[in-house]
């Protein structure tokens, strides 16, 4: 044990920790400087707080709802329809006639304006003059929002397994709908912890991809395996070092983000449903969200890690070890933001890469892509598949890494 705790100590230098603990934590000061520094609020594009920022466009935003927020009842949404209906003096937006009801309402009219644009598309008919909302819009939002995810359900399941399951998460949602205010900043915070994973994960990937690789430059390995029980030893300590630096540096980074978004944000947005800012037929509050896609980027991370190292382990040299593993999450980055193709080997392609399966996370939860498949039979969610898939990366690329140094 001794020899490992060497080589952990090699590796894992205070300068070295240090370094990579500090670029962490900066980024996430900073990206949590973004989110909260630069929140705005608005309606309708109406500018009605333009004279506020960060904090306190939030505050002043929550000030003017008081009373409106916790369970969305179809009485608060009627009210919101004719505050929103006796506001509008033309077909625009800046139409609207901004008061202090409306401002109240604020989030109850948006949302059914925004249900008033997903029914248009869903039966095909003309957008135009959208802001005219029924009169009694409130009265049947939930049987509205019914009538949306059974036909989307339907339109998408592939078979009656995958409707009946689909219909089943859909009738778990907790009704009526919950929002505090702060909801807003909370989902893009959520949003961007796929792209800070990102860059953690090219950190991950500079550190693991050159463990091995510059070891063999040097000849370092071969003077430790040559003690005894050095080779099975060092095997160890290359797989378990990279999961270590990996650990630290998704919890000094996304740990200590998700940390001052709580302390900067308001908590109890946190149970607002995840309905409220998107579409989704999952029963999750935004709480649960965030653990989720906490959990999947650190699941992310260790398979990144783990891939690295194996291609450490394959690669020579330690630079190109590097560019492989950060030209791999580049792609894996490219397909799951930037790529929207309806192709099955696209969403194969992009849910084996390394670090995939944070990147597609969201779009499944947000009903981008139907989030149900069928294999051998049987009904599986995609998140779950997803996660699946990098558990079986994450094996095969340890085992691989094993075989590999062990045979040299």
């Amino acid at each position: 044990m001794d020899a490992f705790f060497q080589e952990l100590k090699r590796h894992l230098n205070f300068k070295r920790l240090f370094t990579y603990t500090l670029i962490a934590v900066i980024l996430a000061t900073l990206w949590a400087w973004f989110i909260v520094g630069g929140a705005t609020e608005n309606f309708m594009q109406t500018g009605c707080y333009k004279d506020y920022k960060g904090k306190a466009a939030i505050e002043a935003a929550a000030k003017d709802r008081v009373g409106t927020t916790g369970e969305m009842t179809e009485d608060k949404f009627q009210k919101g329809c004719d505050a929103f209906l006796h506001s509008l003096k033309g077909s625009d937006e800046k139409d609207i006639i901004i008061n202090k009801e409306l401002l109240k309402y604020a989030v109850y009219a948006d949302t059914l304006v925004m249900e008033e644009l997903k029914l248009r598309n869903m039966k095909g008919e003309s957008t135009k003059d959208i802001l005219h909302i029924p009169k009694d819009a409130g009265e049947h939002f939930y049987e509205n929002e019914d009538l949306y995810y059974r036909n989307y359900i339907d339109k998408n399941a592939h078979n009656e397994s995958e409707k009946a399951l689909a219909l089943s998460t859909w009738n778990s949602v907790k009704k009526p709908y919950i929002y505090y205010s702060g909801f807003k900043q909370w989902g893009e915070g959520i949003e961007h912890i796929m792209i800070f994973s990102f860059v953690l994960m090219i950190m991950v990937g500079i550190f693991s991809g050159s463990i091995i690789a510059k070891d063999k430059e040097n000849g370092m390995d071969e003077i430790i395996k040559a003690t005894i029980q050095g080779k099975k030893i060092l095997t160890a300590a290359k797989i378990i070092i990279p999961l270590i630096m990996a650990s630290i540096i998704y919890l000094c980074g996304v740990g200590t983000y998700v940390l001052l978004l709580m302390h900067l944000l308001p908590q109890d947005a946190l149970n607002t449903s995840i309905q409220v800012s998107g579409k989704s037929f999952f029963a999750y509050n935004i709480r649960e969200l965030l653990k989720k896609e906490f959990i999947f980027g650190a699941v992310g991370i260790l398979t990144v890690a783990s891939f690295s190292t194996l291609i450490s382990s394959i690669v020579k040299k330690s630079s190109r070890a590097i560019q492989l593993s950060v030209l791999t999450l580049l792609i894996s980055f490219m397909l799951g933001i930037f790529i929207d193709m309806e192709s099955p080997i696209i969403d194969a392609i992009k849910m084996l890469l390394p670090g995939g399966m944070v990147f597609s996370y969201l779009e499944f939860v947000e009903l981008r892509k139907f989030p149900l498949i069928t294999l051998m039979g049987k009904v599986f969610y995609m998140p779950a598949v997803l996660f699946i898939i990098n558990g079986i990366t994450f094996f095969i690329s340890t085992l691989l890494v094993t075989l590999n140094y062990r045979r040299r």
